[in-house]
């Protein structure tokens, strides 16, 4: 069974091997001489990849803000510590303008081209090496590329995860049913609602905490299948 193959979550931005903001702004709180670097004792971006992907497929279907299109949608589900996600559109293409709410202090952790694989119905199971190929196929190289935050460009970096796993809610309130149409546990052999050995690949940016107020983060690019996207937030940070 092939359907979980090719998967990927596109928004899109920077090649480049840094982690750098190409220009600091007011929007910046704590005035961070160098906000493009991690915050200190941050994880890498490897590992924020993997954090990543578990908190986007930790959220149900029904409230996941990477299967929104359009309007408010809630920035807080499934969120703790001091870095949050945002997300693109999983798995189609457009332009989608978002609205939501985060609290001050938080650094936002936002994939722009991302990408994950593992076995789930795959016959005979890949090993690391060919899930990591199937995992970069879909984010590089990318075509085209831009992100920014109340007007300023954005850079990003490229972040290849270690092996992880992620656990799901129960099926069918899930990205996985939702999307494929595959109930996890139960299908494919599973017997579990944690999924092992999967691995992600992508371009991002991380954000300090932004000043109190409102702020406009856009995103988007063409990616290596020809896939565009167009990601608008429009944040209110209190």
């Amino acid at each position: 069974m092939k359907m979980l193959r090719n998967r990927y979550l596109q928004s899109s931005i920077a090649l480049i091997a840094l982690v750098l903001l190409l220009q600091v702004t007011p929007a910046l709180a704590d005035k961070n001489p160098n906000p493009g670097v991690l915050p200190p004792n941050s994880p890498p971006f490897g590992e924020l990849n993997a954090s990543w992907w578990q908190w986007f497929f930790s959220v149900p279907a029904s409230k996941n803000p990477g299967l929104a299109k359009n309007g408010s949608v809630d920035c807080n589900v499934g969120q703790s510590g001091n870095v949050w996600f945002l997300a693109g559109k999983f798995l189609s293409g457009g332009t989608f303008t978002r609205s939501c709410t985060i609290p001050v202090g938080k650094a936002l952790f936002i994939p722009l081209i991302n990408s994950w694989q593992d076995n789930v119905c795959v016959k005979p199971p890949h090993g690391v090496g060919q899930l990591r190929a199937l995992a970069a196929d879909s984010v590089y190289p990318p075509v085209e590329l831009h992100a920014n935050i109340d007007g300023s460009p954005l850079l990003s970096q490229r972040a290849i995860s270690p092996v992880f796993s992620y656990t799901l809610p129960p099926p069918p309130d899930n990205v996985i049913y939702a999307e494929f149409g595959v109930s996890i546990p139960g299908d494919c052999g599973t017997t579990s609602s944690t999924v092992d050995g999967a691995v992600a690949d992508g371009f991002y940016i991380m954000l300090p905490p932004l000043t109190a107020g409102s702020h406009r983060i856009n995103f988007g690019g063409i990616g290596p299948t020809g896939f565009t996207l167009n990601v608008t937030y429009n944040l209110t940070v209190n």
